[in-house]
């Protein structure tokens, strides 16, 4: 059974093997791995997690907002398909560059239709905390990014140069 559920230890090893491939194959292009390319242990990954999963422990300075981590795992196999961070709500900074959701499949387990299926599950989450109209971003050069956002019904509101992340990004809403 393919389904979303939140980082755990079960999945320790498959997590560290997850960050090597996502490494080696993108470089630090970990988007939607909530920092996973800091950590060398899963257990200080989980500290990172858990720093802002309580919107009452976030320093605002840290620029974090309440969020949580999810993996897309075939339980099957113990595999982890992909990684989604979901953003509870949007503070000025995540409004101008990322978002409300960011993902990834992992690189041996793509085109094989994940995406999409994580990207549905994490949009039925984020609807279920009462966020309903949920921004997504992606580089105006990731094409099957922006495919797949379109395909859960995002409609484009426009493209916008974001200066921190040095590139052009399309801006998505999918309004549930």
């Amino acid at each position: 059974m393919i389904k979303l559920i939140r980082p755990c230890i079960e999945y320790e090893d498959d997590i560290m093997l997850f960050r090597k491939e996502k490494l080696e194959a993108d470089g630090n292009a970990m988007d939607g791995c909530g920092g996973l390319e800091r950590y060398e242990s899963y257990t200080e990954w989980q500290k990172h997690l858990d720093s802002y999963a309580d919107r009452t422990k976030i320093k605002p300075e840290s620029g974090f907002v309440e969020g949580s981590q999810h993996m897309l795992v075939d339980e099957d196999r113990h595999r982890i398909l992909g990684m989604v961070n979901i953003r509870h709500y949007l503070n000025e900074r995540l409004l101008r560059t990322s978002g409300h959701i960011g993902y990834t499949i992992r690189p041996s387990e793509r085109n094989k239709g994940y995406g999409k299926l994580q990207l549905k599950l994490a949009l039925e989450f984020i609807k279920s905390i009462g966020v309903n109209d949920v921004l997504i971003t992606c580089d105006e050069s990731n094409v099957i990014s922006a495919k797949l956002i379109e395909s859960c019904g995002g409609e484009l509101e426009g493209i916008v140069h974001v200066p921190v992340l040095g590139c052009m990004v399309k801006r998505y809403w999918i309004h549930q």
